[in-house]
This record gives structure tokens, sequence and C-alpha cells, in this order.
């Protein structure tokens, strides 16, 4: 430490001549022990407080708290230290105030992120003291993944070890999304652990549940790619990527909410069916030669079917049977599942906003509207009132035609009005058909068919 000495020696006659010059001049001593041991102590704090800067980000901590609580911690045991007049008590409050500061960081951060990225467990000091920096996490690549801008995304910076990971299950989970023909997944968080569903041929199969901080890593960064807010872990939203697997190109809509157990993340992958031609959806020829007559024609057509049944498809595929550089095309939908070119697509966020926005669209004087679905009077009015001069292609969630019928003219609120523009309502089943490659032949046992 540092020393001063500026002695004055007074005697009763004054100052004595003879004692100035015994008086040594000011001095300063310091000792070199003191000086590399201070500096020893400090640098690991200089080095881990970037580190607790960049990493509150990754794992979603406050940063400006923990910021404070680590600089705060360590500048002020470093001041007490200095000025002490007991170096050993001082290095001992500087050691405890900072260690206490970064554990109390790296206990509660640990408890966020995957087993592989947990700092100063036993994996962790083994391979920064072997090879001076953390573990290496090797990237997988199954699948190529493209942003809601549609730019591809690249795997992580080595030094980003959470990222690689997350990246990874993203890899993996997405590869089998594609390799099972899913369309619908659904991961839902339970008190343990979150489980996975796959909707495959439209029967819902379970997969391997996965771990609660797996799932959080994974719907992360898939949220990240697809645009959404990462921070917002409770309200609802929605975004779209898309996945390359060899010469497959599937396109997926992300939806997330917060749920009491965590993140629920459902994802609806558009199906190839909905890029398709209307002769191409598997109509019997007597159908499909009634639904493009039909679709020659000014009025209003209700296409309507269970969740699952292909109503979206049908929609697309009767608005694409009209040429969009001749007519004027438009969409209104909660969801856009296909951007279609020269045509206009509205999107709305909930059945209160609707209606002002179909209104608006109206305006515009389309010939061929279609709309998803209709939930309010208000808009079940503007639909009826179109109807007249334009043709409406309406979407309706109902297990028969009659249901949607009776769902139409609620809605509507007057049975008369409800039916005047009306051309037809289909109701659509989606059945499932054996492969045409691998189905095999089968007679069945008379004493089966007799059951």
């Amino acid at each position: 430490m540092v020393d001063y000495y500026n002695v004055f020696i007074l005697t009763s006659s004054g100052l004595d001549s003879s004692a100035i010059g015994a008086v040594p001049e000011s001095s300063f001593h310091f000792s070199i022990f003191k000086i590399i041991l201070i500096l020893l102590l400090i640098f690991p704090w200089l080095k881990i407080a970037p580190w607790v800067d960049k990493d509150t980000k990754v794992v979603h901590l406050p940063r400006t708290l923990w910021n404070l609580l680590v600089i705060s911690s360590g500048a002020f045991s470093l001041l007490l230290w200095l000025l002490l007049p007991w170096f050993a008590v001082g290095s001992l409050l500087y050691i405890v105030f900072t260690a206490s500061a970064i554990l109390t960081y790296a206990l509660i951060r640990d408890k966020r992120v995957v087993p592989e990225a947990k700092v100063l467990t036993s994996r962790h000091l083994k391979s920064v003291f072997t090879s001076g920096k953390s573990e290496r996490v090797e990237t997988i690549h199954r699948v190529k993944i493209y942003d809601h801008t549609g730019r591809p995304v690249g795997p992580p910076p080595e030094d980003q070890i959470d990222e690689r990971i997350a990246y990874n299950l993203a890899q993996n989970f997405l590869h089998d999304v594609v390799l099972f023909r899913a369309s619908e997944v659904d991961l839902m968080p339970a008190k343990t652990q979150t489980a996975v569903k796959f909707v495959v041929d439209g029967v819902g199969h379970n997969r391997p549940p996965m771990e609660i901080h797996q799932a959080e890593k994974l719907i992360d960064f898939i949220k990240k790619v697809a645009g959404m807010n990462v921070e917002e872990k409770r309200r609802p939203q929605s975004g779209k990527i898309a996945i390359e697997a060899g010469a497959v190109t599937v396109d997926m809509d992300i939806n997330t909410a917060g749920t009491m157990q965590g993140q629920r993340l459902q994802i609806h992958i558009v199906q190839e069916t909905a890029k398709t031609n209307l002769s191409e959806l598997g109509m019997p020829e007597d159908i499909l030669a009634k639904l493009e007559e039909l679709n020659k024609q000014k009025g209003l057509l209700i296409v309507s079917g269970q969740r699952g049944s292909g109503v979206t498809s049908t929609l697309y595929s009767l608005l694409r049977r009209h040429d969009a550089y001749i007519k004027n095309l438009a969409t209104i939908e909660k969801h856009i599942t296909i951007d279609l070119e020269n045509v206009t697509q509205i999107q709305y966020t909930d059945q209160t906003d609707m209606p002002a926005k179909l209104a608006s669209l109206l305006r515009r004087d389309p010939d061929v509207v279609m709309v998803d679905a209709c939930q309010t009077p208000q808009a079940a009015q503007l639909i009826c009132d179109a109807s007249q001069e334009k043709q409406i292609l309406l979407g309706s969630t109902a297990s028969s035609a009659l249901v949607a019928l009776a769902k139409w003219v609620k809605v509507v609120g007057d049975a008369q009005k409800a039916v005047a523009p009306l051309k037809a309502i289909t109701c659509q089943v989606l059945l499932r058909k054996l492969c045409p490659n691998c189905k095999e032949s089968y007679s069945p046992r008379r004493d089966l068919l007799a059951k």
C-alpha cells in the first residue's frame, strides 16, 4: 500500500535547525505484493461484468438490475478495500461482496438454461481450465430454416452457447415435423414436462414429451425467427417461418400464448393441397362440375366443414380459378395462409375490427371477395349487401350444410335476408387415402365379414 510521511520536529525555542536536516524528505512507499494481489482480484470482476451484460439478454433477465448489482458491488467493495487501513480485512470484504453478486446471478441464470449451458458446474469448470474457454457446441444441419422475411437462418456464433443449443433443438424438431408429414403441431406445457402432439392425416399422435427448459429454448428460438417479441410470454402472438428439407419446402404459421405452466406453441403447416388447383383436391367429378359452375356466378357461396377438413384450401382454390390480372380479387382473413400474387389480402385482429376492415375493402369495388369467417351481425349485413353485385366466398366451421345454414341465418338475424343472396352451401369431409405406392390388397375372412 502507499504511505506518506511528512514529519516536523518542534522544540520549545522554535524550529530546531539541526533537526531539520535530520527530517527525511517526503517519501512514497508501496508494496509490489499488494498491488499484484489487487490486480489479480480485480481482473475476474472486470471480465465477468461485461459477460453478465450480454448474458442477461440471452437468458431474459433484467439487464439494468443485474448490471447495477454486479458493477456496484465490485466498485463499492474495491473502494472500501482501498480506504480501510487493514489490507487483509479489505480484501476479504471485496471477495465476499463481488462473489456474492456473481454467484447469485449464476444460480438464477442456471435455472433458466439447459444443462449444457450452465456455468460454474464441474463440466463448465473443466472446460475452462483445460481449454481456456467454454465447451464448444457443434451445430447440426437437417433442414434449412427461413425467417418471417424469407431470409435463411444460419447457426449462431460459437461463443453463443445457448443460441446454438436452441438452434440444434429447432433443427431436430422441425425435421421431425416434416418427416412425419404433420399438419398441426402443439406444444402444451405441464408441471414437469411439455407435451408434444402431431396431427398427421387428421389423426393426433402423442410424441415423446420435452423437458420444460428445452421447450422454452425451442419456443423462444422459433418466436425470434418468426418475428415475434421473445420477451412477451403471456399475450397471444403469431408469425411465419418456412422450412426446406431436400426438395420439399413447407410454410408454417406460428402461434404462441401464455398458460399457467408456461408458453404454448401451435404450428399450422400450410398443406400442399392449399397450393393446388380446384381439380386436384380430390372431389368427385359431379361435385367438382357444380362448384366450377357456381364459382362463375355472383352471389354468396358458403364453404363449410369441420376444423382441419380443408375449408381454407377449397376457398383458396376457388379464388385462384379467377384470373387475378383481369378481375379485382381480394381476401379478408385473420391469418393469411398463402400470399397470392396480384390479390389484395387484408388481415384483421379479431371479429371486433373485422366489419370495419371489410367495409373498407368493399369500397375498393372488388369483383370476388374471400372471407375466412363471419361471426358478427355487422359483417353479415355487409356480406349480404355486397353479394347482390359481387361474388363472395365465405368459410364456415360446421359439421353439416344444415348446421352451416343455421349459423348463417342466426348471425344475419333475418332469415329472408340471409338466404336471398345465397347460391349454395357445401360441407366437406377430409378422407384418408391409402398410399398408392405402399397399399396392398387384402381379402378379409368370411367370419370377419359376418361380424
